[in-house]
């Protein structure tokens, strides 16, 4: 079987691709990421803007995780707790202590009717107050 042979680009040296056509990858401005500071800065600015840089520091220490509930939540949900055992209610005031439930910052959304008295490592100025005005208390620590 003879092979067919092309008779285009006969006498032609370049081939349809000018001087410096398929020479390297001079053609195509570089290799890889070559001129993302210089002709390809636009592209880089584009679809790659965060390929140079550090941002912001490393914290070398563990950040403490804050987990959240709301005091309308608290109230409305106190007696559930009371049932598993989380809570205490000694027939006037119910004492939860928010750390066995893995919260660690008390909320101010919502409204509060019971008398609760809440040990939790943070509270927000607004909780603490609705907590007090309802005839509770809140421990820090």
């Amino acid at each position: 079987m003879t092979k067919k042979r092309s008779r285009k680009f006969r006498g032609s040296s370049t081939h349809g691709h000018g001087i410096k056509g398929r020479r390297g990858a001079g053609r195509r401005g570089g290799r890889g990421m070559a001129g993302l500071c210089k002709h390809r800065y636009t592209w880089m600015v584009k679809y790659a803007p965060d390929h140079w840089g550090r941002y912001g520091f490393t914290s070398h220490h563990p950040k403490e995780e804050i987990t959240t509930i709301n005091v309308g939540f608290l109230d409305e949900n106190i007696e559930k707790y009371v049932d598993q055992g989380v809570a205490k209610f000694d027939g006037e005031k119910y004492e939860i202590d928010l750390s066995e439930l893995g919260i660690n910052k008390l909320l101010s959304k919502g409204k509060v009717t019971k008398k609760i008295v809440v040990k939790v490592k943070y509270a927000s100025t607004n909780a603490v107050s609705k907590i007090e005005e309802a005839g509770g208390e809140v421990l820090h620590g």
